[in-house]
């Protein structure tokens, strides 16, 4: 038995973005749906960069680890964010979510970091597959609110873990081993947030041919308002020695990295690509494999047998654009068609025009530190107190385009490690009211830790005190019934969540916590 995957992809900017910064890449060996943010087109340039790293994985068959592999190519796009970082710091702050599965024979390993999902139809029963890196989620796996209330929650967009070229990736990895007639699903948020998991257990079941499933889940996603970026990869595992069904050969771009001017990967690897220009939609036979009859007269399946074409997604749907490794040849561009006839430099016209050029340039720049200082992020200062700062984090020829607007009064080494990576990233508010909806969050977070500290330490305290008044009425030979009217110390409290920092960032001692031994507190007794 050979199990292969039969698939489609697609994107859609949705009804409210003005750009697209999701990517996906879909190949025999790998499917990758990115989520990138940052805004100023830097989130589009991270989550293309972040799958073009990534595709490298489908150019030959996996080794003997393919969690390590995953693991390798992640850390590789995250060092490719970096070095862009630092060659061009105007980009700072972009990031991307990752979710990919990379196949090998009837065995998906699962790569994930951040929101967007992943999900498996086994016999009509939908599973998630993936673990969402996000605030809310914590919230929930914590029991501080429900499921149900996330998609409310002001704050359900901020992320605890993402691709950013700035922290470690940390991405979860899992294996899981697939059957005949599984169709996984991997997505964006622009789906999954609006779309619920029973609607897309039931479209998943209804519809046999990936690429119509794909077309109706956008469909799901606009209804619902369409209020972000929208993609997703459907796969279907078939058993090429049992099925009429091809598998699908064609690596797939989608996205902002489907419309990368150049783009960066080779199926093999190895160089760029020639872009064919072609706006068609995919066709289908009546066994449901792709038709050539619609595709572009430059696209071929022939040549050498490791070169092939790669089907680049549209904005709304597969294809097929396509494009196909060309011996390292770059496309020829296109020469301009001259219009007009040379003439005479015209000053006047010129210098009309630089002046125009000028302001709007002086205009521009004005609207934008306007726009600037309606913008407020959560952050840290050098002295480790978590601030409120108006403006963007960035600065433009060593000015910083954001200052101090309100000192919280709570201390970075104070607030639980998984809200530490938020307030670290300072992108994760846009409004005044969300920076303040952060700090409280935040804020009871850490009166949380510090309230359990404190009650420890009472009830230690308590727990010592009765214990010498015991030890003391035992050594005067007190009778039991004076002895046990001593007052007793209440329960013990809660300890504190494994979330918490060590009760010393509170100025609790570690020992103040737990109560000394009954034999210690009858031998200090002894000698007062």
């Amino acid at each position: 038995m050979t199990l292969v995957l039969r698939y489609a992809v697609r994107s859609d900017v949705g009804l409210l973005r003005e750009g697209n910064e999701d990517s996906a890449f879909a190949g025999p060996r790998l499917l990758a749906v990115a989520d990138g943010m940052g805004g100023h087109a830097a989130g589009e340039v991270a989550s293309s960069v972040t799958i073009a790293s990534m595709a490298e994985l489908d150019s030959e068959p996996p080794g003997g680890d393919m969690l390590a592999e995953l693991s390798e190519a992640v850390a590789a796009a995250n060092t490719r964010l970096q070095e862009m970082i630092i060659a061009n710091p105007a980009v700072e702050g972009m990031g991307t979510t990752l979710t990919a599965l990379f196949w090998s024979d009837g065995h998906a390993a699962v790569c994930h970091i951040g929101d967007s999902r992943g999900y498996l139809l086994r016999e009509n029963e939908l599973y998630q597959i993936t673990h969402d890196h996000t605030l809310v989620q914590s919230l929930v796996d914590e029991g501080r609110i429900s499921a149900d209330d996330v998609s409310t929650h002001p704050q359900r967009s901020l992320l605890l873990r993402a691709l950013d070229g700035r922290s470690i990736a940390e991405p979860d990895l899992s294996v899981h081993e697939a059957q005949p007639g599984d169709r996984y699903l991997l997505c964006s948020d622009g789906l999954s947030g609006v779309v619920s998991d029973e609607t897309l257990r039931d479209t998943l079941a209804s519809i046999a041919e990936p690429e119509a499933v794909t077309r109706q889940l956008i469909e799901l996603a606009l209804l619902g308002g369409g209020p972000d970026n929208i993609t997703c990869i459907v796969a279907d595992v078939i058993d090429s020695g049992t099925t009429r069904l091809p598998p699908t050969m064609v690596p797939v771009l989608a996205g902002a990295a489907a419309n990368a001017s150049e783009p960066p990967v080779a199926v093999d690897g190895t160089g760029p690509f020639d872009v064919i220009d072609d706006h068609g939609e995919n066709h289908f036979d009546d066994d449901g494999q792709r038709s050539l009859n619609g595709m572009s007269p430059g696209l071929s399946l022939d040549g050498d047998p490791g070169s092939l074409p790669l089907a680049v997604a549209t904005q709304n749907g597969t294809g097929p654009n396509a494009v196909r490794a060309r011996g390292g040849h770059r496309a020829q561009p296109r020469r301009a068609a001259r219009t007009g006839r040379g003439g005479r430099r015209r000053w006047p016209i010129v210098t009309t025009t630089l002046v125009v050029l000028l302001a709007v340039i002086i205009g521009g720049g004005y609207l934008g530190w306007r726009w600037s200082q309606d913008q407020y992020y959560v952050g840290a200062d050098k002295a480790g107190e978590v601030v409120i700062y108006r403006g963007v984090n960035q600065r433009i020829a060593g000015f910083s385009l954001s200052k101090p607007y309100h000192y919280t009064g709570i201390q970075l080494s104070q607030v639980p490690p998984n809200y530490q990576q938020t307030l670290k990233a300072t992108d994760t508010a846009s409004s005044l009211a969300d920076a303040k909806s952060i700090v409280s969050t935040v804020s009871r977070a850490v009166s949380t830790c510090k309230g359990a500290y404190t009650a420890l330490r009472f009830w230690a305290t308590q727990v010592n005190k009765y214990q010498a008044e015991v030890a003391l009425a035992r050594k005067s030979k007190e009778p039991t019934s004076k002895i046990n009217k001593i007052n007793k110390p209440s329960p013990q409290p809660p300890k504190a969540g494994p979330t918490c920092p060590a009760p010393q960032v509170f100025g609790i001692a570690a020992s103040a916590i737990t109560p000394a031994p009954a034999a210690s507190a009858t031998s200090a007794t002894g000698h007062s």
